[in-house]
């Protein structure tokens, strides 16, 4: 972690508590400062959205109103009978780019 040095004024009834609650928690003041800016600081900051989001254009501007049409089915088995050839039991095949030779 790398750190700043930064000087803080604090209202006297303040820092008499901060320093009661670092001493409570067997913490410093200076840490328990970190700590609250940190937090303060991840609340109150925008949230970023991932760059990627909307980067697409599809050019079909009903592409949303069709989601559910064109996602059905997804994440399921396939239907079993699909009207081919069973598969052809081809035996013990070694794994792709080696031969019985290697």
């Amino acid at each position: 972690m790398s750190t700043m040095k930064t000087t803080v004024y604090l209202d006297t009834g303040d820092y008499r508590r901060l320093k009661a609650l670092a001493a409570a928690e067997g913490r410093s003041a200076a840490d328990l400062i970190r700590a609250a800016v940190s937090e303060y600081a991840q609340r109150r900051a925008p949230v970023r959205l991932p760059r990627s989001l909307g980067a697409a254009r599809s050019g079909d501007g009903c592409l949303s109103e069709r989601a559910e049409d064109l996602l059905r089915g997804l994440g399921e088995d396939p239907p079993q009978d699909l009207g081919e050839d069973p598969p052809q039991d081809l035996g013990e095949q070694p794994p792709l780019g080696m031969s019985d030779e290697s």
